[in-house]
Parts: C-alpha cells; sequence; structure tokens
C-alpha cells in the first residue's frame, strides 16, 4: 500500500510539473523561412525584390538583415525599416530597404528616384549630424529575410484585437492597455493596409519632415509595464505606410488601415542596458553569441524624461535624413555575432534619441529625448519538445482611446480601461489561475491515495477479526 501512495503521489508531481512547464515556458524555435543573400543595388531598374516565405498566414514576425557586399563589416547587419520616410524631392541622402509582406510573400523595396534627386542609398549611417563607430554609405548591399510564422513563437501574453488607425486628426493616436504589469520582452505592432492582407511593422521615432508635398509615412509605437501608445501622422502628406516617390515604380501610401498588437514574455534570453548621453560609446560587445540566423535581437529605447517617460521604442535600421537644421531623431544600429554598434544624432545639435514631434498623433505625448537608456534583448532560440503553452489568448477587447487635445483626458481614459479590464480576465492572473489548478491536481492525487490507504488498512483489519474467529 506504501508502494501505490509514493507512485500516486510521483504522479500527481510530475503531471504537475510538465503541466507548470507548458504554461511557463517561452521558447522560439529558428526562422520558418530564411531567404538567400540577394544582391541588390540603389538607383537601378531593380526597385524591388520579392520573397515567398510559405507561411500561410500572417507572420508572428519578419526581419530584414543588411550588410555591405564588400569591405571589412560584412559581417554586421542591418535592420530593414518598417515605412519610409522620406522621398527624393530633396538633394540629401537617405537609407534604407522598406518592406510590407502578406501570408505569403515579403516585399522589399529599393532606393530609386523617380521624379527627383537619386539622392536614395541602401546603407547610410548619417552625415555631420550624426556620430557612431564608422561612417557608412553604400549603394549595393546584400539582404535576405528571416521569417517566423505564429507556430514558431509562443503563444503572445497580450493580443489585442484590429483596432482602426488613420492619418485623420482624431485617430491618429491610439493607447490600449496590455495589462501585463511589466515591460514585455518584445511588443510587435502590425499595420494593415484597408481592404488588403498587406502588413508592415511599426517604427520608433520620426525624422526631419521634407516639404509639405514630400512622401512620407510610418507608425510610431512604445510601451511600458501597462500601456501601448500608438502615432499616426496627422498632418502635412504622412501617411501610415510609405514607399512611394523615391521608391522607384511602387506608389505605395496608405492613409487608413488596422493595427494589431502583440506582447511576449521570454525566457531563453540574455538582456544588457546602456545608458545613452552625448559622450557614450557607440560600439559595445554584447557579452554573449548571437546567432544571427535563428535568434532574435530586439534592440530598443527607454525614454528617461518627458511625457513618455518609462515607455520602450524599437531603434531604426538606417538615417532617413542629413539634416542639420530641422529637427529629427532616432538610433540607428547593426550587430555582429558579438558586438553593437549604434549612430546617434550629435548633441547638442537639432536630433534627438527620441523624438516624435506635433505633426504626430494629433500632438499627444511629444517627445525630445538627449538622454535615454539602450535595451537589447538576444532571444535565443531552441526546440520545444513540450507544446510552449497552455495559457489561452486573451485579448482585450476594450475600445481604444479617442484622441483629444488633452493629455490628462486620455489618461483619465486609459484609467477607466484598466479598471475595466482587470475585472475581466486580464493576462496577469493567469499564472496565479494555473498555479493553483496545479495544486489541486496535487492534492487531489494525496486525497484518493489517502482514502486508498485507509480502505486497505481497514479490510486487513477485518481480515484479522475473521482470522482470530
Amino acid at each position: 500500500m506504501e508502494n501505490m501512495f509514493r507512485k500516486i503521489v510521483l504522479v500527481s508531481l510530475v503531471c504537475c510539473c510538465v503541466y507548470d512547464f507548458r504554461v511557463f515556458s517561452r521558447c522560439v524555435n529558428s526562422p520558418h523561412f530564411v531567404s538567400p543573400w540577394t544582391e541588390v543595388e540603389a538607383q537601378t531598374q531593380k526597385s524591388s525584390v520579392t520573397l515567398e516565405h510559405e507561411c500561410g498566414e500572417f507572420p508572428a514576425k519578419v526581419e530584414l538583415q543588411i550588410r555591405p557586399s564588400s569591405g571589412n563589416w560584412t559581417n554586421f547587419y542591418f535592420p530593414g525599416i518598417g515605412s519610409s520616410q522620406r522621398d527624393d524631392d530633396i538633394n540629401r541622402t537617405y537609407g534604407g530597404i522598406v518592406y510590407k509582406y502578406n501570408k505569403d510573400e515579403v516585399i522589399l523595396f529599393i532606393p530609386k528616384a523617380k521624379d527627383g534627386y537619386p539622392s536614395g542609398t541602401i546603407i547610410y549611417t548619417g552625415g555631420s549630424s550624426w556620430r557612431g563607430p564608422v561612417f557608412q554609405n553604400a549603394r549595393r548591399a546584400s539582404v535576405r529575410a528571416l521569417v517566423w510564422c505564429p507556430s514558431d513563437f509562443p503563444d503572445p501574453t497580450y493580443e489585442s484585437n484590429w483596432i482602426s488607425l488613420s492619418n485623420s486628426v482624431s485617430g491618429s493616436f491610439l493607447e490600449i492597455a496590455h495589462n501585463q504589469g511589466t515591460i514585455p520582452d518584445l511588443v510587435t505592432v502590425q499595420i494593415q493596409q484597408s481592404g488588403t492582407e498587406w502588413l508592415s511593422d511599426g517604427i520608433g521615432s520620426m525624422t526631419a519632415l521634407g516639404p509639405n508635398t514630400s512622401s512620407w509615412g510610418g507608425v510610431i509605437y512604445g510601451y511600458n509595464t501597462s500601456h501601448v501608445r500608438i502615432w499616426a501622422p496627422s498632418s502635412k502628406n504622412g501617411k501610415l505606410f510609405s514607399a512611394d516617390d523615391g521608391w522607384g515604380s511602387a506608389s505605395e501610401s496608405w492613409s487608413r488601415g488596422l493595427i494589431k498588437i502583440k506582447a511576449w514574455r521570454i525566457t531563453n534570453m540574455f538582456t544588457l542596458t546602456y545608458a545613452l548621453n552625448q559622450n557614450s560609446k557607440s560600439q559595445i560587445s554584447l557579452n554573449t553569441t548571437y546567432n544571427q540566423a535563428t535568434d532574435i535581437l530586439i534592440v530598443r529605447i527607454k525614454a528617461d524624461t518627458g511625457y513618455n517617460s518609462g515607455f520602450m521604442f524599437p531603434a531604426s535600421g538606417a538615417v532617413q535624413n542629413d539634416e542639420t537644421v530641422s529637427s529629427f531623431g532616432g538610433v540607428v544600429y547593426s550587430a555582429s555575432s558579438d558586438t553593437l554598434r549604434i549612430w546617434t544624432p550629435v548633441s547638442p545639435g537639432p536630433g534627438y534619441l527620441l523624438y516624435i514631434s506635433n505633426e504626430w498623433g494629433n500632438t499627444l505625448y511629444p517627445q525630445t529625448s538627449t538622454t535615454a537608456t539602450l535595451v537589447v534583448h538576444v532571444w535565443k532560440s531552441t526546440t520545444c519538445s513540450i507544446p510552449t503553452t497552455l495559457v489561452p489568448k486573451i485579448t482585450k477587447t476594450t475600445p481604444p482611446v479617442q484622441s483629444t487635445a488633452d493629455p490628462n483626458s486620455s489618461k483619465r481614459q486609459s484609467s477607466k480601461e484598466d479598471k475595466d479590464s482587470l475585472s475581466s480576465k486580464a493576462p496577469i492572473v493567469v499564472p496565479t489561475v494555473i498555479g493553483g489548478f496545479g495544486l489541486l491536481l496535487l492534492i487531489a492525487g494525496l486525497i484518493i491515495a489517502r482514502v486508498l490507504w485507509k480502505r486497505k488498512s481497514k479490510n486487513r483489519v477485518e481480515e484479522e477479526k475473521q482470522e482470530q474467529q
């Protein structure tokens, strides 16, 4: 009987441990699709590249890696850009590769003059208004795409509905509660063009604006322990996505669309934090090995001051301006397997580490940061032998905050959202519920073993009495 009791207890413990592993594991697999390296060149007839990723559904994450075709720095990769913020109307250099994607393809847009100056390049780290470890300006480069399908990721700890966003004044700002109680390790903002299945990704800062007739766009986002803020262009000629004038014959610009927010907590991850200011080093060791073909590098800038203090914003992959007068912002980075390089605006000057002007989000929560904190995550890929999570996806259906000229009004609305969300099934309570269920399994196993033991003891006593009679 004692052996049976031990077996039941052991099985109960194993079941609870396995159940908890399934719930709390946050591993990511290698990307479903890694394209071959493709040689591209700015200002040529081939101004776009199409790659088939074969997910068959919207990817969880798309990443471009851009490296010089020759020279000493081919082991340093720059990321792609979610939207162009420049065109060919002015004769100033800009760089980068813009991309969009759907359930089957990724399309890359290469700089090419349409009716203006051939000033677009692929890799560009800025002129005299920027500081960094080296100066890079390359019209020719190699690029590849890495695509993770939803099955390659754990379930997000938060996932929103598709929410309307536009470049109108009233529809250009959102503040959505994710209720995690801590800053998520990864947040993605996907923008879907109205009436299509094409997506683009959010960006982290704005560059200098050109003339009123210039083409530019993007959706800026940042997040903290409780909310995600979204800024769309709300004045001049800004769009949610742009790969128009100066990007070949694409003529891509979206004025309206839908956004989806996803957030993850990560376990198999290395984290590095670093203070950014006018004296900070521009080349730092990752202090870990970053596998560029399988791991995910997450580079963010944390605002330490201003309306968005405590919010995280993604860094960028290329300088989109070469201005010396107009205000601009951003942090550009590239990475090798063990080293991170960063380029920041010269300070004092017109550039900021984070910059959100009144041309975005109906003038709500503008930002100008000359100091900030660099936060780097290396999410190491691994194969999960057990399903990564049994936590149900929780979709927040509370209506988004409506734009208003008063930031305090938005905060009051956000407070109401928090109360409504916490009164329902907020993601933050899921671990408690799951842990409690595991404990109940253990207690049930112990009770059953105790009952069986008592029944066996009673039978043994009755048998002894019968033998005595």
